[in-house]
């Protein structure tokens, strides 16, 4: 079909006019763990969304996740996934029936490891691995489902070496679809190791394409919007620092580290930005905060949606992270990024070198040090994205082809069909419209009602303000009498020891008889 780029779009054939005048309708679904309080993984719908839409014009795109609107989370922004439910044969022929297409990813889940999910979705490994996530992401629809219906790795990671049946199954997956594309070349030799042959992509992460995602003047109102609720520097620069639990040991040293470069290289106020609430976070935010008490820090709320992130990133001085994303994100803003890969892992060495600054990526103390002093003492090199974001076009592109060619072999849609899925795009559109209008005033209210509670707290200040001059005043004269009273008593002392000397006795007579003759002579 010749599609190259984001804005070139395929248009579905016209329907006759004996059918519904409603456009024809195709459907994409989109699997991952997008129902996780976790930044990464609610960019990758959105971003999948977005570059579909922009190719396949009035098409659907639809999120599935192991749990979706069963767990809900803070950070989904109304963006909810639907369940893809436990894995049986009837719902692989209900998800192969529900879309044309299968896109799985992105983010690291060809696994086999469910268990290491069971935390996250606050869930017990049983649970876990009944709802089998690993199968729907590895095994997609099975093999008997996809000589209809296409499944795709959407630029996915693979973390782990699989065991020689893993391996297997791994190998049965890829062999049978079309188009497959990992995010990094480690995920490609574990799949050479896996048996696999034919030619597999190698595309890079989806996140960056993170500036077509948001628009400059949306992310300036969120940016607004988190100073003044005060939890973003309005008046300094922003240091934006993440990381999780697994940093909470180190949280002493890095305090050290970034008050020296608060001293030096960095002039600035930190803001703790928390990308992953559901691998603790807020732990480490909660260790590095008390670490730095003498310093002025901001903190953003956990489970902020992932536009309120991208505009804390975007309106910052330079970002201090373990987030893989929000690394990304930086790189992609144009901002001083220093990636804290404490536990030497092989994706934040691999981003390192794909931004093309391995020495802005720490491993302790002294390597986070000289990171942070490189990363902020050079102009940021944003020289690479053109190409990344070529390779990602040229991925999806590839994708709306196969997507396409499935919605034309399967017949189109009925008149029916295509009359009630035109409505419900028409209607879903509508109300995510309101609802961000909702949202949008919503928001209005909250800051007009902060600015009442704001002049409110003024007034309270200066009422507290005139009882403080009042009782400061009534400190003052309770002093003064206290002076007065122990003056009055000293002289009373004096007076009754005076009255108690002999010549006051003796002399009392004499004292006495005096008195009477002055009244006498008056």
């Amino acid at each position: 079909m010749g599609v190259r780029g984001p804005s070139a779009r395929l248009q579905s054939p016209p329907v006759s006019r004996s059918q519904d005048s409603g456009r024809p309708v195709g459907t994409i679904a989109v699997w991952g763990t997008f129902d996780l309080d976790n930044f990464g993984d609610h960019l990758f719908p959105r971003v999948t969304e977005q570059e579909i839409l922009s190719r396949l014009d009035g098409w659907r795109v639809r999120p599935f996740s192991p749990y979706g609107s069963e767990h809900p989370c803070r950070m989904d922004g109304g963006y909810v996934a639907e369940s893809l439910g436990d894995w049986s044969p009837l719902r692989a022929e209900e998800l192969s029936e529900a879309a044309d297409l299968t896109l799985i990813g992105g983010g690291e889940i060809i696994h086999f490891k469910d268990e290491l999910l069971a935390s996250a979705y606050e869930a017990t490994p049983e649970q876990l691995a009944s709802r089998a996530p690993s199968r729907f992401f590895v095994d997609g629809l099975g093999a008997d489902f996809e000589q209809t219906h296409p499944v795709v790795w959407n630029a996915v990671g693979i973390p782990f070496v699989p065991s020689p049946e893993q391996a297997g199954m791994i190998n049965d997956a890829v062999t049978r679809r079309e188009y497959v594309a990992v995010r990094d070349p480690l995920s490609l030799e574990r799949l050479r190791a896996c048996g696999v042959e034919r030619d597999v992509a190698i595309v890079p992460d989806l996140g960056f394409l993170l500036d077509r995602l948001v628009a400059p003047e949306l992310l300036e109102e969120r940016l607004r919007y988190l100073k003044f609720m005060e939890w973003y520097p309005s008046d300094r620069p922003a240091l934006i620092v993440q990381a999780n639990r697994s940093a909470v040991p180190q949280a002493g040293e890095l305090a050290r580290i970034l008050e020296w470069a608060q001293d030096g290289t960095v002039q600035a106020d930190i803001v703790l930005l928390e990308t992953g609430p559901c691998h603790g976070d807020d732990l480490f935010a909660d260790a590095l905060q008390k670490q730095l008490s003498g310093r002025t820090v901001y903190r953003l709320p956990g489970g902020l949606p992932p536009e309120d992130i991208l505009a804390a990133l975007w309106g910052s001085c330079g970002v201090i992270a373990m987030s893989f994303h929000a690394t990304i994100a930086a790189y992609v803003y144009g901002k001083p990024w220093v990636i804290l890969d404490l536990f030497d892992q092989s994706k934040l060495r691999a981003l390192a070198e794909t931004l093309g600054a391995p020495d802005q990526r720490g491993v302790d103390g002294d390597t986070v040090s000289n990171a942070i002093r490189v990363a902020f003492s050079r102009p940021p090199d944003r020289a690479g994205l053109p190409e990344l974001q070529r390779q990602i076009d040229e991925h999806f592109d590839r994708v709306a082809e196969i997507a396409f060619r499935s919605w034309q072999e399967r017949g189109g849609d009925p008149a029916a069909r295509i009359a009630e899925l035109t409505r419900q795009s028409r209607l879903l559109r509508q109300a995510y419209q309101r609802t961000r209008q909702r949202q949008a005033v919503e928001r209005l209210v909250l800051v007009d009602r902060n600015e009442e509670l704001r002049a409110e707290q003024d007034q309270l200040r200066a009422e507290r303000e005139q009882l403080r001059v009042e009782r400061d005043q009534l400190r003052a004269a309770h002093d003064k009498m206290v002076v007065e009273l122990a003056r009055l008593r000293h002289d009373a002392g004096e007076y009754q020891a005076l009255q108690d000397t002999k010549l006051v006795r003796w002399s009392e007579p004499l004292r006495s008889a005096y008195g009477k003759i002055r009244r006498s002579d008056s």
